[in-house]
């Protein structure tokens, strides 16, 4: 039996994933003993291996990059994230403390609020997207800090700036397998 676990005091369930290079991880609540795990591996393993080979089929689809296509991906990203961010938060009327630059695999942004101050993080990966569907993260972010929820409101925010919104959430999912991993 060859898997990971991680251990989380406010996880209640256990959930199971396969890694896109095939490692399998458990997330478990922090008090659960090493037989449970290892039962929950052994009832899954059907699914394991479906999923195992599901990954091996899409490989084929992911783009591989050298240190240095990451880095000049990241540097794009800090300039050009920074000033869409900075137009359309003036065109929404937001305003957003600060930027980061993460390597996220699972989002291409994300909101942070702590107080009365926003931080939007993107990851590097945002870069690979074409120009448009960039626009499309950033305002979703940004709509964030007139609605901290995916409401009706929210998408109402969003569509203020960006009609077409529907049709680049869409084009945007068609390449977060290919780009997120």
């Amino acid at each position: 039996m060859s898997y990971k676990v991680i251990k989380d005091s406010r996880r209640k369930k256990l959930v199971l994933t396969v890694e896109k290079d095939g490692t399998v991880v458990i997330k478990a609540p922090k008090w659960t003993r090493k037989s449970t795990t290892d039962r929950f591996y052994n009832a899954n393993l059907g699914w394991i291996q479906q999923r195992k080979q599901q990954i091996s089929t899409e490989s084929g689809n992911y783009i591989h990059l050298s240190e240095n296509d990451i880095n000049k991906l990241r540097a794009d990203a800090r300039n050009i994230l920074s000033l869409k961010t900075a137009r359309y938060a003036e065109i929404m009327g937001v305003a957003c403390d600060g930027i980061k630059i993460t390597s996220a695999r699972k989002r291409w942004g994300s909101c942070r609020r702590q107080a009365d101050r926003y931080t939007i993080c993107y990851s590097w990966r945002t870069m690979l997207l074409p120009d448009r569907r960039q626009d499309y993260i950033v305002v979703h972010e940004l709509a964030h800090i007139k609605q901290f929820n995916h409401s009706k409101e929210f998408y109402t925010e969003i569509e203020k700036v960006l009609p077409d919104w529907k049709n680049l959430e869409k084009q945007v999912d068609t390449f977060k397998d290919i780009y997120l991993y």
